[in-house]
């Protein structure tokens, strides 16, 4: 069976008639958003105002290269069944469902005069506490005792605004071709993209809101939530953050089995950034002092040592001791300058996948200062600058926001150079690298890894896509 000239001419008259329809938009007046069944297969639209709620698996990819596929059926069937209930009890339906992902659909409840009863963003938000609750109470209780010690956490994201529903199909059906029955409804709109990517940027047990949510929920809620802004890419989402929200009866549950938590120190606000940056300089101004010692020390060894040459060798143990101390100073510069290293390394590492504020409140100066004092550090532990460039690969992103593309493009060829496991590209430094005629440089680094097998087998596949992608972006 192929696909022939006829059913090229059938579909393209269907085509035709799908493009040339007037659109007609229906609002809905109901608290349940239309099925499948109740749409007609037309372009009419129903247009509903409701609060969208998306609910994602953390590290989903991760779990499922890891976990036999069989634990695999237990962890999706359980999470499904968990997010339909707690979103019918919530008030809301269920659409959507991808697995390790889930939408719920809410709409504001009304009486007889047209005032909102109950909204559908606190009925999204209750459906949040609910799903919150089941998880680390509940499944993952579960899933730890009965496959294999799993457990997860999930993202949560909610916006509330209008959204457009309409039917799309597919011609299948064996016994009439001119009839669909392979079909599906789509939600059109801002507030089903802007929900999927509010669950993709919230972390495990947060849930992420937009500010229409933030608006039209109740105040019990708001004290909960503090202000956030979310960083995707090259765009930044503002909106409202609360974590581990859960039911109010959640206290007679007992523990909750969560994933814990990652206690590395971040920077969230302008004051530890400021806290951060003043550490930078004591630690600059201690290595100078450091370095001024040391300086005198040698000196007076030089002199004593010359000194010794004309006395006894009794006086063997005073050289020994000055020895023993340029030693000591030595080693403890080294040690300094190991911790400045790391420590600026973590300012560095903590503009990666963060809100756009935390690269621009330290700002372009600082970041240059940052910049060269690193280097200094990383030559005095003996690392080559290509090294130290792909310890701080975070500057290709930093230097790319403020259009510092030949400074972002040099830390992309030292990475492509030196990382042996993936290479961090930035669009908009590649694209000016070709338009100079150098983004062969980091082209012909990695295809130099793949030819040298450098490149762990597990990566090669991704290494290789994505100098396919670079190729394509310089045009070849």
């Amino acid at each position: 069976m192929s696909f022939s000239k006829n059913d090229f001419d059938k579909l393209d008259l269907r085509l035709k008639k799908i493009t040339e329809q007037m659109v007609e938009q229906i609002e809905i007046n109901s608290e349940l958003p239309p099925t499948i069944e109740q749409l007609e297969d037309n372009n009419k639209t129903y247009s509903i105002m409701a609060a969208i709620l998306f609910i994602d698996i953390r590290k989903s990819t991760y779990l499922t290269e890891n976990s036999q596929a069989k634990s695999m059926v237990k962890i999706y069937r359980s999470f499904m069944r968990m997010a339909v209930d707690c979103v019918r009890k919530s008030g809301g339906v269920t659409r959507q469902f991808l697995g390790d992902r889930i939408m719920g659909v809410f709409i504001d409840s009304v009486d007889k005069n047209g005032n909102i009863v109950d909204s559908a963003a606190d009925k999204a938000l209750n459906a949040a506490r609910s799903l919150q609750t089941v998880i680390d109470y509940s499944l993952n209780k579960y899933l730890k005792s009965n496959v294999n010690g799993k457990i997860i956490e999930c993202g949560i994201g909610i916006d509330y605004g209008k959204v457009l529903v309409t039917q799309v199909g597919m011609y299948g059906v064996e016994n009439d071709e001119d009839k669909e029955n392979e079909v599906d409804c789509v939600w059109v709109g801002n507030t089903t993209n802007h929900a999927s990517k509010y669950s993709d940027i919230a972390s495990g047990g947060e849930v992420f809101i937009s500010e229409n949510v933030f608006k039209n929920m109740s105040d019990k809620h708001k004290e909960v939530f503090t202000k956030s802004a979310k960083y995707k890419g090259r765009k930044s989402f503002q909106g409202y953050v609360t974590r581990e929200y859960y039911l109010e009866f959640s206290e007679e549950l007992g523990k909750p089995v969560r994933i814990e938590e990652d206690n590395t120190v971040e920077f969230d606000t302008s004051e530890q950034l400021a806290d951060g940056i003043k550490e930078i300089e004591k630690l600059q101004n201690s290595l100078i002092k450091r370095e001024r010692e040391l300086a005198v020390l040698e000196e007076r060894l030089k002199k004593e040592n010359d000194e010794l040459r004309k006395k006894f060798s009794d006086e063997n143990d005073k050289r020994i001791m000055a020895v023993n101390e340029k030693e000591k100073a030595k080693k403890q510069l080294a040690e300094e300058i190991s911790s400045a290293y790391s420590f600026i390394h973590t300012i560095i590492s903590g503009s990666f996948c963060r809100e756009i504020e935390y690269i621009k409140n330290i700002g372009i100066n600082r970041w240059l200062d940052i910049d060269e004092f690193y280097h200094e550090l990383g030559k005095k532990k003996g690392y080559d600058e290509d090294i130290i460039n792909d310890s701080a690969f975070e500057f290709i992103e930093i230097y790319a926001y403020f259009k510092q593309y030949d400074r972002s493009y040099k830390y992309m060829v030292s990475m492509a150079k030196k990382n042996y496991i993936w290479i961090y590209i930035n669009e908009f430094t590649f694209k000016w690298a070709c338009e100079q005629n150098i983004g062969w440089e980091v082209i012909n680094a990695m295809e130099d890894n793949l030819q040298n097998n450098r490149i762990q087998y597990e990566n090669i596949r991704d290494y290789e896509e994505k100098i396919k992608r670079l190729k394509k972006i310089r045009g070849f």
